[in-house]
């Protein structure tokens, strides 16, 4: 039997604040890939909320889920 191959998945969230913007907002690249071994499947987006951030960290997530 053919043991099944592990699959590894990063994301990096840089974040950084916009100076002299009122309430300094926050501003975020996203940046990942749901296989490291496979080249040229990095995705990137830009957030700019802690909800945005969130949300594309979820639909990563699920992203990768789904490709098990």
């Amino acid at each position: 039997m053919a043991e099944a191959l592990e699959r590894t998945a990063v994301l990096v969230i840089r974040v950084w604040f916009e100076h002299g913007a009122v309430g300094r907002p926050l501003r975020a690249r996203i940046t990942g890939t749901p296989d490291v071994s496979a080249s040229g499947l990095t995705g990137t987006s830009a957030a700019g909320s802690e909800e945005d951030v969130v949300e594309a960290v979820r639909a990563w997530l699920r992203g990768v889920a789904a490709a098990r």
